[in-house]
Order: C-alpha cells, then structure tokens, then sequence
C-alpha cells in the first residue's frame, strides 16, 4: 500500500525544490489582495506565482477562476474554496467557478448522470452560499464549446512525457485505494486535457487568468503554461496571456488520510455529516497546529484573518479554554454551511 504525502511545512519547501521553482516562481505574499493584507494571504495560502503581475494588469482584463470535481458530495475544504471565491468576487474580482462534470465522468470513472445531477447541485449551492452568479460565472464543463475545441487544439503542442509529469503527489496512494486509474490512461489524458484548456480558453478573453488551487495541483498549472508557451502561428489560440497561481494550503484528513478527500471515506466533514460528529471530529484533534485539521481548517475559512489565525495557534497549541470555545463556535459555523447544501 502506497504512503501518503502529507502535506507538512517540509512538504511546502520541497515542491518548491523538486520542480526547479525558485523564490520568484512561488512567492510568498508581501502585498495586499483582494482586500486581504500579506499576513492574512500567508496564512489561508501557502504562495503565489506571479500575482504581481495579474494585479498589473487592469481589472477588467483580468480574472480568477476555480475548479471542483464531481467525484462526491463536497467535504468542507472544498466549501472553503468556494468561500474564498466569494471573497474574491466582493473585493471586486472577475470570477468563475468550474464544476467538472466530464472531469469526474472521465478521470474517476463515474456515472454521466451522477456527475450531472452533482453539478447541477453544486451550482445552486454556491449561489446559496453567495456567489452572485450574475456577475460571475458558475459553469459546467459539457456544452462549453470553447473549453472542448481549445482541448483539441492544445493536442498539438503535448506529448506523453507532460501527462505523466503532471501526476498529482498522492497518486499512487488513491491508485491502490482503487479510487484512480494507477497509468495515465487514455481517459485521465482527456480529463487532464480539459482542466489545461478550461485555463488556456478564459485567456482568450483576458491578459491575466489566475487559477485557484490547493498546491497538491500545482503539476496542473504547470502542464498548462508549458503547452500555451509551445504556441506558434499554426494555432488559433492566444498564448501571450498571464496564467498566474494562487495556492491553497491542505487541511490534513481525518484517521491518518492525507488530505480531506471526497474518494475517501472517513478522512473529511462532508455536507452530510451530522452536526454533533462535526463538533466531536474537530474537538478530538491534537492541540497542535501542524497536525489539526481544526486549524489548518480554520486557517483555509475567510472567517478569520492573519492577526486572529496567530493568536488561535498559540491557544490551539495551549488547548486553552479559549480555544475549546472557538473549537464549538467555528463547528456550529460549519454546520450552517453543511445546512445550505440542496438536499
């Protein structure tokens, strides 16, 4: 059985070494975004790449956009994602959310009509939760032409060698779980395919695109900007846009898992999880910032700022009787988002 990543501080530094990134590549915030000061972005995101320069650009040239797969119900890392959306979308950004329908049909295998009914569902719930739908865009990916003819076109500029190194970090960990294909399959090239061109077709449109992912898919970005930097003049697609990165810390998963997953069952607080499990769950965590998924999840919610984050790891750390407290007001907090999701 294959040994999971986990996704420590080690873990950070070494994705910034192994891939040939130096500090310019993966920054560390040292500016304010989206009404967030550079204390409160290092502390819900691990680094940047190139933000700068999208922040150069004019704000209507420019936008933020997302993905989640539709392989189960959402776990309430991936919430937190679409709440950082939503503070991205009242700061004043240009945003788009992605639910990948064909991702989960193709790279995990699962039923056409699951995967549809899932997506439809998403949708409503993240316009529940407040992502003004009207100003952004929530989308699936079937019957999104410009995204599907942009995956063809890209073909020409990939080879074998980009799919296998896109590999995500955990791989052979869900692959002997039995959750992914264990080979870069002809259907995991498609699914992988399609998140690149999701990317490379709002670049059509707009001088910066800035895709928000947890770091475990920075492989993802990175299999993108190096088939958009092939471009030449055969192609009748724009390569000479900005694809920038935003990366989201990882909330470590319950009962030795890596991460919170929705493959895996017992490792995350999903929408369906009752109200007192989620208190239980939450309070058992160890009183140590590193290794509580409380924290770290804590650490991922627009809830809390830099300044209030610092101040719970030394209570967290302390188990004080502050830290008891706002362990069982942030669960009754989860609890009013799992209440939202569309039965």
């Amino acid at each position: 059985m294959s040994t999971p990543v986990l996704f420590s501080e080690s873990y950070y530094q070494r994705v910034l070494a192994d891939f040939g990134y130096t500090s310019f590549d993966l920054q560390r915030f040292d500016f304010n975004l989206a009404g967030m000061d550079a204390v409160t972005l290092n502390t819900r995101y691990l680094c940047h790449h190139d933000a700068v320069q999208y922040l150069r650009t004019a704000p209507e040239r420019r936008i933020v956009t997302t993905g989640f797969g539709m392989s189960g119900l959402p776990h309430l890392a991936t919430v937190t994602h679409i709440l950082k959306m939503i503070e991205f979308q009242r700061s004043g950004e240009r945003c788009q959310i992605v639910l990948g329908d064909l991702d989960a049909y193709n790279g995990k295998a699962k039923p056409y009509a699951e995967v549809r009914d899932l997506a439809d569902r998403f949708r409503e719930y993240c316009v529940r939760l407040g992502f003004e739908d009207q100003a952004g865009t929530v989308r699936c990916q079937v019957g999104y032409l410009p995204a599907l003819e942009g995956m063809y076109l890209l073909g020409r500029y990939v080879d074998q060698g980009d799919f296998d190194a896109a590999e995500e970090d955990n791989h052979g960990y869900y692959a002997a779980r039995g959750l992914v294909d264990t080979t870069m399959t002809f259907r995991r090239v498609l699914s992988l395919s399609l998140m690149a061109a999701d990317f490379v077709s709002l670049g059509q449109h707009h001088d910066a695109v800035m895709v928000m992912l947890g770091v475990d898919e920075h492989r993802y970005v990175r299999f993108a900007q190096q088939a958009a930097a092939r471009f030449d003049e055969h192609v009748p697609l724009r390569g000479d846009f900005a694809l920038t990165a935003i990366y989201t810390r990882m909330v470590r998963g319950f009962g030795g898992h890596p991460k919170f997953s929705k493959s895996i069952p017992g490792s995350a607080i999903d929408v369906t999880t009752p109200a007192e499990e989620v208190r239980r769950l939450l309070a058992e965590e160890p009183p140590v910032p590193e290794q509580s998924a409380t924290y770290q999840l804590m650490c991922q919610t627009p809830r809390y700022d830099g300044p209030a984050m610092i101040d719970l790891y030394q209570h967290c750390q302390e188990g004080s009787k502050t830290w008891r407290h706002e362990v069982v007001t942030f669960a009754d907090y989860l609890t009013s988002l799992i209440e939202s999701w569309p039965r």
